[in-house]
Formats: structure tokens, C-alpha cells, sequence
């Protein structure tokens, strides 16, 4: 076996410490247009950096993208940024600032290519859609070893079909290795950030209902209650609405204002979260929710965060959310996987656990499908941000994210990977 310590360095200890069987970085040696090249039971992972734990699982082959699909080459002429699979996203954020320009990139700049693949929302997203709205073509290998190019501009009407699949289900019938995204003109930016009460909550999130595009409320739950309300300063109506916000809000004492030049310089967990660090010490899981606006049930929402909290396994366990609205339910006519298109919020729960305690573990996972199941009256669906196939709930979170569209996706993955070399559904 492999030391991935010197291969896999990225935040989630889960993918350092999997003992993996192989880690390969160029694709023709999956050999995939060979019929079936893995054992049964076996799959590719594949690493494009960043977070996920899915990149590299015990006795299975990784493809690590990082090593030859690190490409990156801006368009001045049509503002379109072309990214290798193996790039992250805080290094597509420092290529578009040398052009002053930006993509709604996450609340983390560590990701890779898979940010965008299964939605991509950012605190921008009310304004400039999801990540997927905005690629403008896919390359590739779908899992029957077929390389694939496909634009926006000049699709097929035979590729309608894998266009949309690949828009939100990529990573269960394709590798992509490059990718063309539409970017957009920097603005500055207002953050109003800082710790809060349950109460104080509460106001807000009734408040981030009625904001306009221009604005996005991201909270955490966590030993203390953190938010950061972004704000993009585009045009005249966004500076004379922030500046009414500001006195609404002026109430919450310990809120603090910042302006930045850009979206690119923005840094959104606060050391006293400690959360990288509890990152890099522990392994975890993270689960994706959808949901609409909470409306009369915002307290009731509050009372449940709260008992979640008080029951978690330890300190490193949370929930978060991020707030999508407007732009995110706006579709093209060519569509997607993401089905959750009325979707205002998106809540995520972290839970993890030290390094080789099972009982610790144990603990971790029934507290997450615990805050789950206490979590579905508020928010009924999932966003899919990692793969759970080792994980009991897996088939229940696959069917909740792509809903009416599930058949769909389990014929694309019949018909262009039929011997299941790629994740599982």
C-alpha cells in the first residue's frame, strides 16, 4: 500500500488515512473501454481536491486529477475561464482576480472541480445562479472509457440529455477533466459578521427572507452561533438597501462591518471556530439539506438547533446553513439534476470523530441521522455534497437528491458506465 500522506494533501484526514490499493493520475490507465477492470464491489474514486473523504476509500484505485488536469487559461475576449479537473478553487479565484473578475465560488476555497459538479452554491448565488447555471462545456471520459466534449453554444440534440445529467450528477457516470466556466465582474463586497443569540437567530432569518438578490444570510450553530450576512455592492439600489440593513441591524451589538474590494478576499470561518483545526485532527461526514422559507416555524426551527446542539457527540459537531433564493431558481431551457430549484435554504450537518475511536464514531454517525431525521420538517431534501455509499443512509440521500429525476440518472449510468467502474448509485 501507498503512504497518501504524501500524495493526499487536503483537510480531510479520511483521505489521508484510507489504505487505498492503487492511486493512478492518468486516466488511460483504468484502461475503462476494457469491459469491466475492477474487481466486483470495486469502484474509482476520483480526487480533484479539496474536502471530500470520497476521493479515496480502503482498497479501491483513486485517480488523482491534481497531477495533469491542473490547467487553468482565462478568456479576456468573452470572460471564460477554462479549469483543468484538478483544480481548486482558490486557485481559480486568484487566476479571475489578476482579471477582476470572479466566480460564485463556496464558503471554502479548498474544493476542487466536484464544488461545481453537484450544484455549487455560494453566498452569491442569489444574484448569479448556481455553479452549474454557469459552465459553458464539459471534457471528459464517461465511464465506458468514451471521451466526450460538449459546449453550451453548440450542443447536440442527442446530448441534450447527458448535458443536463452532468449538470448535477456528474461524478456517477463521467470523469471530467476540464471544465469552461462564464465569470463575472468584480464588485465590492459588505460582510456584517459575528456571534449571536438563539433569539437574535431567530430575527434574522426572518429578516434574510425578505432580503433582495444583492444579499445572502450564512449562519453556523456550533458552541456559539456565528452569521455573516454578504452583500454585493453592484449598483445604487444595493448600496441604498445595505445601508437600510445596516440600521436594522444596528440593534445586534456584536455584529461587525467590513467592506472588501472583492468577493476573492473574502475569508469566511473565524479562528475562534477552530474549525480547520478541528478539521485536520478528526474524521468526518458532512450531510447537505434543502428547504424552503421557515416563515412561523423559524422559532420552532431555533428550539430544535438547540436540542441538536446539546446532544452532540462533541465539539466539533455543527450545523450551518447558507441561503439560496432568486438566481439558484432560475433555469435554463437545456435544465439539470438539481432539482430543488424553489429551495431557499441549504443546512449542513458536520459531525466527526477522532482518529480510529469506533465508539466515538458510532456516536457521530446516530447523531447526525438523529439531527437529520429532527431536520427533515424544516428541510425535506438533500444537496448532494458527499458520496455515503459505505454509510447505511446512502440509497435514502441518492433517491431525496435528484427526486423525479433518480430513473433518469440511473439509466445515463446504464447506458455510459454499464459496469459500474464509477461511484455507485
Amino acid at each position: 500500500m501507498i503512504n497518501n500522506s504524501q500524495i493526499f494533501e487536503v483537510p480531510n484526514i479520511n483521505a489521508k488515512d484510507a489504505d487505498t490499493k492503487k492511486i493512478i493520475f492518468k486516466i488511460s490507465d483504468l484502461k475503462l473501454n476494457e469491459n469491466k477492470v475492477l474487481s466486483k464491489n470495486e469502484y474509482v474514486c476520483i480526487c480533484s481536491g479539496g474536502t471530500t473523504s470520497s476521493c479515496a476509500k480502503p482498497n479501491l484505485i483513486t485517480l488523482d486529477l491534481r497531477k495533469n488536469h491542473n490547467n487553468i487559461s482565462f478568456n479576456n475576449q468573452n470572460g471564460i475561464i477554462s479549469i483543468g479537473g484538478g483544480v481548486l478553487m482558490k486557485d481559480l479565484l486568484n487566476e479571475l482576480d489578476k482579471h477582476g473578475r470572479f466566480f460564485p465560488t463556496g464558503l471554502s476555497n479548498m474544493p476542487g472541480v466536484g464544488y461545481i459538479l453537484t450544484g455549487g452554491i455560494s453566498p452569491l448565488s442569489r444574484r448569479y445562479g448556481l455553479a452549474i447555471d454557469n459552465i459553458e462545456f464539459f471534457k471528459g471520459y464517461l465511464g465506458n472509457g468514451k471521451y466526450f466534449s460538449i459546449s453550451k453554444k453548440e450542443i447536440k440534440a442527442e446530448d441534450i440529455e447527458i448535458w443536463q445529467g452532468l449538470k448535477g450528477a456528474a461524478p456517477f457516470f463521467s470523469i471530467i477533466t476540464e471544465i469552461g466556466l462564464n465569470t463575472f465582474k468584480s464588485f465590492p463586497i459588505l460582510i456584517c459578521e459575528g456571534f449571536v443569540l438563539e433569539k437574535e437567530l431567530e430575527e434574522l432569518i426572518e429578516l434574510a427572507e425578505t432580503f433582495p438578490p444583492n444579499l445572502s444570510l450564512q449562519w453556523m450553530f456550533t458552541e456559539k452561533i456565528y452569521i455573516y450576512i454578504v452583500g454585493e455592492l453592484k449598483t445604487s439600489e444595493d448600496k441604498t438597501f445595505i445601508t437600510n440593513l445596516l440600521s436594522s441591524i444596528s440593534k445586534f451589538k456584536d455584529l461587525k462591518i467590513q467592506t472588501f474590494s472583492n468577493f476573492n478576499q473574502l475569508k469566511f470561518f473565524p479562528k475562534e471556530l477552530r474549525l480547520f483545526e478541528l478539521n485536520q485532527a478528526n474524521h468526518s461526514e458532512v450531510l447537505s439539506l434543502l428547504g424552503n422559507n421557515t416563515g412561523k416555524n423559524t422559532a420552532k426551527l431555533i428550539q430544535t438547533l438547540t436540542e441538536i446542539n446539546k446532544g452532540k457527540p462533541n465539539n466539533s459537531c455543527y450545523v450551518a446553513c447558507q441561503q439560496l433564493g432568486y438566481g439558484t431558481e432560475r433555469e435554463d431551457g437545456l435544465g439539470s439534476f438539481f432539482v430543488y430549484r424553489e429551495s431557499i435554504w441549504k443546512p449542513w450537518i458536520y459531525t466527526s470523530w477522532h482518529k480510529n475511536d469506533l465508539k466515538e464514531r458510532e456516536k457521530a454517525i446516530n447523531w447526525l441521522i438523529g439531527s437529520w431525521q429532527k431536520l427533515k420538517e424544516f428541510y425535506p431534501n438533500i444537496h448532494l455534497a458527499q458520496l455515503h455509499n459505505h454509510l447505511d443512509f446512502h440509497n435514502e440521500e441518492i433517491e431525496l437528491a435528484y427526486g423525479r429525476k433518480f430513473n433518469k440518472l440511473k439509466r445515463l449510468k446504464n447506458i455510459y458506465d454499464p459496469e459500474g467502474n464509477l461511484p455507485p448509485l
